[in-house]
C-alpha cells in the first residue's frame, strides 16, 4: 500500500478552522486515514459526485470532504463540510 500527498486548498484550510474541535479532529483523521492510502481502502465510504467528474466525496460522520484526484500519487481537497452544505458546496467547485 502506497503513501499518497494529500493537499488543502485555501477553503478547505478556512473549512477546517471553522469546525468544532471535535469535527476538526475528525476530517484530519479521515484525511490522514483515508485519503493518504493507495488505493483507497475497501471500507472508505467514497463517491463520485453526479455529473461532477473527477470530484469526489468522503464521508466522514456528519462531514463530507470533497476531493479529487491530481496526479499519481496526489490528492487534492477542496472543501470540509457539514453534510447539510454539499449541494451548495458542489456548486462551488471548479474543474
Amino acid at each position: 500500500m502506497a503513501k499518497v500527498a494529500v493537499e488543502l486548498d485555501r477553503q478547505a484550510q478556512r473549512d477546517l478552522r471553522r469546525l468544532h474541535p471535535d469535527d476538526h479532529r475528525a476530517a484530519l483523521r479521515g484525511m490522514a486515514d483515508i485519503l493518504t492510502q493507495e488505493p483507497l481502502p475497501a471500507n472508505a465510504n467514497d463517491r463520485a459526485l453526479k455529473g461532477r467528474s473527477p470530484w469526489r466525496r468522503l464521508r466522514v460522520g456528519e462531514l463530507r470532504i470533497l476531493w479529487r484526484p491530481v496526479s499519481d500519487g496526489h490528492r487534492r481537497v477542496a472543501r470540509v463540510i457539514h453534510r447539510r452544505d454539499l449541494e451548495r458546496a458542489v456548486r462551488t467547485l471548479g474543474d
